[in-house]
């Protein structure tokens, strides 16, 4: 198990397991992260021969044994401290030919066995994680730890070692960054995991996107009201909120997130209506986006049109792309309040309205020779007072 793992809560404590058998081949590896600048991984004895690995400074982990022609130890220096309360990967090997040692992707260190002299590693003890024996033992976290390609039950022999805690916290400090695009670390009990509810995006570490094709004239709907009915026709879906409550919450902030590749302009994004005049459009120009908005304080609706080098900032935050943001603010006599909201629609908008109208005389306008709908940046740069 990747995150079996033991919290070791003071420098003498210790599991122990059975004595290691790697007379002629030891493999072993396991993860750590500690605050302390040293402390005994673990350790088997012999009767003369031993096997221990150990953080012997901030920066030094240390791999030494003895099979009987004398004590050998191979350590890996780090140029930046261990101690920092992230996980480090060791793995360590030891075969009749040679021994070796590598930290994380730091270089490994290798060690050449004698040509002549003892080649098993004989141990009697058991085997001790952590000190033992009056050592300076680890204080801090082990997971992962395998020996011979067996993992051994850190967790299940920390729950009957008195003074032990079973698996370890902390793991988004060291892999949260692995939560993309916007996707948030919930620390569990044996690792973590990423919560991609708030995102556009799905999977174990939130980088797989969700999204559908979408052919002319297909639409998806997604109601925030229960309708009577449900409608439902070869090329369109409806999907209804778990609310099936008749009232009509107002927005006061709210924010969507999208992507979408197209090859066809001018279209319609996103629609969401409501059960007054409100609503908020996004349209793709051929050469700009058009944000289309009414919060029913005005007798006709407003257009924000901008273009692909622009950030904008309403009372709902727009965001395109990486580009330089631009703000903008609504009057102060507008309403704050999205009223009502009804459905959202993806692709076409079912029924006529003030949406598909702009799209059909975007479409008609585009279809004139020399005619050009200003954008915003152009508009400023004719420094015109503009009555959004």
């Amino acid at each position: 198990n990747y995150w079996n793992a033991a919290s070791f809560p003071n420098p003498s404590s210790y599991l122990h397991f059975s004595t290691f058998q790697g007379e002629t081949s030891a493999d072993i590896s396991f993860y750590f992260k500690t605050l302390t600048p040293w402390g005994v991984f673990l350790e088997n004895m012999g009767k003369e021969d031993f096997i221990k690995l150990e953080l012997k400074s901030a920066t030094e982990v240390s791999f030494s044994f003895d099979v009987g022609n004398g004590p050998v130890e191979i350590v890996v220096r780090s140029p930046t401290p261990l101690n920092d309360d992230q996980w480090h990967r060791v793995t360590a090997e030891r075969n009749v030919k040679q021994a070796s040692l590598q930290v994380d992707r730091l270089p490994q260190q290798i060690r050449k066995a004698p040509t002549e002299g003892h080649t098993r590693l004989e141990l009697y003890s058991q085997l001790f994680v952590g000190g033992a024996g009056g050592q300076q033992g680890f204080l801090g976290c082990i997971r992962s730890l395998r020996m011979n390609g067996v993992t051994l039950d850190l967790e299940e022999r920390a729950k009957v070692t008195s003074g032990f805690i079973s698996g370890c916290s902390g793991h988004c400090t060291s892999y949260g960054t692995n939560c993309e695009n916007g996707g948030k670390c919930l620390e569990r009990y044996h690792g973590y995991s990423c919560d991609c509810s708030n995102t556009a995006y799905d999977g174990t570490f939130c980088n797989k996107d969700v999204g559908a094709f979408f052919e002319e004239g297909m639409w998806l709907r997604y109601n925030f009201q229960a309708p009577a009915t449900n409608a439902r026709d070869s090329s369109s879906r409806v999907e209804n909120a778990p609310d099936q409550q008749n009232s009509h919450p107002d927005l006061a902030q709210e924010e969507i997130r999208f992507s979408f590749s197209t090859t066809k302009a001018p279209c319609i994004l996103l629609y969401i209506s409501s059960f007054t005049t409100d609503f908020l459009a996004v349209l793709v120009k051929p050469t700009a986006y058009r944000f289309r908005y009414n919060l029913g304080w005005h007798p006709r609706a407003y257009n924000i049109d901008v273009d692909q080098q622009e950030h904008v900032s309403l009372v709902f935050l727009l965001q395109l792309d990486h580009y330089p943001s631009v703000s903008y603010h609504l009057p102060s006599s507008s309403d704050t309040l999205f009223n009502s909201p009804k459905s959202l629609f993806l692709g076409k908008v079912i029924g006529k309205n003030v949406v598909e109208v702009a799209v059909s005389q975007d479409r008609a306008t585009a279809l004139q020779p020399g005619r050009q709908t200003e954008t915003l940046s152009q508009k400023k740069k004719k420094k015109k007072n503009c009555d959004w």
